[in-house]
């Protein structure tokens, strides 16, 4: 039995980090924009060039209120730290989270991961499509005012 939680554990290790040993929370900006398949409802999102700052500031509004309590923007707490998260994972990704926590829980390997890394699972939040992009917007706005 010692020996299979040994294999089983250097078989975690090796599936949840990425091809230099990092984290999942911490794979590459380039890593996280790369084509593929997405899980959940979003399966595009419009985010335009510029950070629309109405927008930002209700979804800060909403951070605080829903997210704040089990992440921190620049270090990991109950969930992965998500000041940089934009810069880290695709808009769709952020807004299924958000939205649709269990389908990524059940497809998304980058999911599976910091599942086995922050042992919590991402409660139902109970935002609609609106907040979540207003969220998406304001993790936007933090990580280009965090560079």
């Amino acid at each position: 039995m010692k020996y299979f939680m040994l294999l089983f554990t250097a078989l975690w290790l090796v599936a949840c980090s990425g091809n230099n040993g990092e984290s999942a929370e911490n794979k590459s900006f380039m890593e996280a924009q790369q084509p593929k398949k997405t899980y959940g409802k979003i399966q595009h999102v419009d985010i335009g060039e510029g950070i629309d700052g109405t927008m930002s500031k209700a979804g800060k509004e909403i951070f605080d209120m829903k997210c704040n309590a089990c992440h921190k923007y620049d270090e990991r707490y109950v969930g992965p730290a998500l000041g940089k998260v934009t810069q880290r994972r695709t808009p769709e990704y952020v807004m299924n989270m958000i939205l649709d926590t269990e389908t990524m829980i059940e497809n998304d390997d980058t999911v599976k991961c910091l599942m086995q890394e922050f042992l919590m699972k991402m409660p139902n939040q109970s935002v609609d499509e609106k907040d979540a992009r207003n969220v998406l917007e304001h993790l936007r706005d933090h990580a280009k005012s965090a560079q």
